[in-house]
């Protein structure tokens, strides 16, 4: 009786996902993302592009999964399956930028006698670099702009905001992340100069500010204009954070 029992709740569970849409297979793909299960995202994904193999999304986001994963010649290739299908702007460039964080960097050129040659002596150049906790920061509007990579392969722009209690990411790019709203956090209210709003609760589950990576980094969901993103105190004050005008930098230091 009890194995005919799991026979039924197995066919069951077959009808249930064979009659569920591309679109259903996919959020649920999102959810389990959102859940910290990359396999079981995987494999919705998987499902989702079973159902619709000409819709450019599920594709994206199984090679979003593949690489938490770390399958990156599968993410690799999930990636540009994307690109083949025409996807929209904003889908296209995400691809792009998950292709271009899996793909391996061009191996260096050898020399006549078959080694590679050697790593150029930063020592040596005139301007100083930036020490590995440290990176380099763009000067926008008064204001300073730093480049991060989300779930080890999204990248963006962010501001720099030592003032903000969180972090922020707009809505675009918590598309193109899969990221949904935390359902254990209520929105939170968030004041601005255009007035105060509020503002839906997620956390994303890396960020990396050069050699610099945080998990499960609390953020709100809300328009920016001209911008990414906002990196603030839910990142930064895990850090020591200095901000050197002169040189551009921003320094992470360990508290």
């Amino acid at each position: 009786m009890t194995r005919r029992r799991d026979l039924i709740v197995v066919a069951a569970l077959s009808i249930i996902f064979a009659g569920a849409g591309w679109a259903e297979l996919n959020e649920a793909g999102k959810a389990a993302y959102s859940r910290g299960d990359f396999a079981e995202a995987e494999r919705l994904f998987r499902e989702a592009i079973a159902a619709a193999p000409r819709e450019p999304m599920p594709h994206y986001h199984r090679g979003v999964a593949l690489t938490r994963l770390r399958r990156f010649s599968e993410a690799a290739a999930a990636y540009r399956e994307a690109l083949q299908l025409d996807p929209p702007a904003a889908l296209a460039s995400a691809a792009r930028a998950g292709l271009s964080a899996v793909e391996p960097a061009s191996p260096r050129p050898l020399r006549d006698d078959g080694l590679a040659p050697p790593a150029r002596d930063r020592s040596r150049t005139h301007r100083a670099e930036a020490p590995s906790d440290s990176v380099r920061l763009q000067r926008k509007l008064g204001n300073w702009f730093v480049d991060v990579v989300l779930n080890d392969m999204q990248r963006a722009t962010f501001l720099v905001d030592t003032g903000a209690t969180i972090c922020a990411i707009t809505p675009a790019l918590a598309e193109a992340l899969g990221i949904q709203r935390d359902p254990e956090s209520a929105p939170i209210l968030i004041h601005g100069v255009t007035g105060s709003t509020y503002a839906p609760v997620v956390i994303i589950p890396s960020l990396r500010v050069g050699d610099v990576e945080t998990q499960n980094v609390r953020a709100v969901i809300m328009p920016l204009r001209g911008m990414q993103g906002i990196l603030g105190n839910t990142f930064l004050a895990r850090y020591t954070t200095t901000i050197d005008p002169v040189q551009g930098v921003l320094t992470l230091s360990p508290r």
